[in-house]
């Protein structure tokens, strides 16, 4: 038998699926109990792992369990392939009946991972850690505070793992990933100095565009653009990088090369409207109105909840004495899904343009959403002051709350009360 399995698995290893002779030793897998047939099994397991079949895989790890005191290894195959089955009641079944040795608690800690119980997992690990000193240990450790949040955690033991002289584990290089959790932490510094230290070859497209947001953030601008059109050459449709780069070309005034940049992006995908929204922004700052109005607009018209793109469209309708021509855009506009700072300028326009009710209406709207705002109370009150609404009695007391030193609402309170009884 051991012939035959030998020859299954240098079939498996060409790319074949020997299926009848795989099926015979596993229908007979009862007799096989002796150490060689063990250790050939073993080695069937592990190919037929390699060959992602895990099913037959499954059936002869859990005869090897059952023929050993003890193997962390066969428990660890079999415990895999449960996880990766998604049977996790089945693989923790499986390692309560174990010796608790690291390898196992690691694989408790992976199992409670799983099952979103991170403390229990970390619990295992330091249980595991008070019996070995085996660094995978701490590696397992800082991935589950990495992928919890816990920052501070993290760094500690991936820092302890380098201090170790491990640059690398489990496809995870380790300079890189504490160079991401010091930028988490806003530790620019040490991110630039992780950085330095990681292999480039290891580098993701990821890496690269996190390196060029700390140049930016450290305002080396010449090296954020070049990485960042490294990062859009690998991956054209890599969004951030397009809007990072933006960002860089923005900070240096250079509008132009920032248009020509989102257009570039446009001309691949025309159904991004953040894109729509930002060359929109651009047209804007840069003076062309009508180049504005029109992007903000194929913004919406993608995104009809889009509510910076409604927000940027009423300032340029404001600042451009256009706003007779808000009708267009609001004809078939939800209110209800606008913020406080866009009803207002909403509101604004309607002002502007006399439309009373609807100005009123939309004012009072924005005060149940726009918080403590004393531009948008300043122009709330003075327009319920012109059309000479009850309510500026209410609003005046807001604004003597939100800035009890501001003389002109004192003047205001007195004018009031001259005409009417006290506030």
């Amino acid at each position: 038998m051991q012939d035959q399995i030998y020859e299954i698995i240098d079939q498996l290893r060409k790319g074949e699926y020997p299926e009848n002779k795989l099926n015979k030793v596993v229908s007979n897998i009862g007799q096989l109990v002796d150490e060689m047939d063990l250790e050939a099994l073993f080695i069937l397991g592990d190919t037929l792992v390699a060959s992602g079949l895990h099913k037959e895989a499954e059936n002869i790890f859990v005869h090897l369990n059952s023929q050993t005191d003890h193997d962390d290894e066969v428990l660890s195959y079999l415990v895999d392939i449960l996880i990766t089955d998604g049977r996790l009641d089945e693989a923790l079944s499986h390692v309560n009946e174990a010796e608790n040795t690291p390898a196992v608690l690691l694989l408790k800690a992976e199992i409670f991972q799983q099952l979103n119980m991170s403390d229990v997992a970390i619990r295992s690990l330091l249980d595991a850690k008070a019996l070995s000193d085996d660094p995978i240990l701490d590696f397992a450790l800082a991935e589950i505070y990495y992928q919890e949040g816990e920052f501070p955690d993290a760094i500690r033991h991936y820092e302890s793992l380098i201090a170790a002289g491990y640059e690398e584990v489990n496809g995870i290089e380790l300079n890189l990933r504490l160079a991401e959790l010091h930028m988490n932490q806003l530790d620019l510094e040490n991110a630039g100095r992780y950085f330095e230290m990681a292999d480039e070859k290891f580098f993701t497209n990821d890496d690269y565009y996190r390196k060029a947001l700390l140049e930016y953030q450290m305002q080396s601008y010449e090296a954020a653009k070049n990485l960042l059109n490294q990062v859009i050459e690998n991956e054209p449709y890599y969004v951030n990088a397009y809007i990072l780069l933006m960002n860089v070309h923005e900070t240096e005034h250079d509008l132009v090369p920032a248009i020509e940049l989102i257009e570039s992006y446009i001309r691949q995908d025309d159904t991004e409207p953040l894109f729509f929204f930002h060359l929109g922004r651009l047209h804007f700052r840069n003076g062309a109105t009508d180049k504005a109005i029109d992007n903000f607009a194929r913004a919406i018209a993608i995104d009809q909840d889009y509510d910076d793109a409604y927000l940027m469209l009423f300032e340029t309708l404001l600042k451009s004495d256009r706003t007779e021509e808000v009708s267009q855009f609001t004809e078939k506009l939800d209110t209800h899904a606008l913020s406080g700072e866009s009803l207002y300028l909403l509101a604004k326009i309607e002002q502007e343009n006399e439309n009373d009710e609807a100005a009123l209406g939309l004012y009072q709207d924005a005060s149940k959403l726009i918080g403590e705002s004393i531009e948008f109370y300043t122009d709330y009150y003075a327009y319920l002051n012109e059309i000479r609404h009850p309510d500026r009695k209410d609003i005046l007391k807001k604004l003597i709350i939100l800035e009890p030193d501001n003389i002109d609402w004192q003047y205001e309170k007195e004018r009031y009360d001259e005409e009417h009884d006290e506030i």
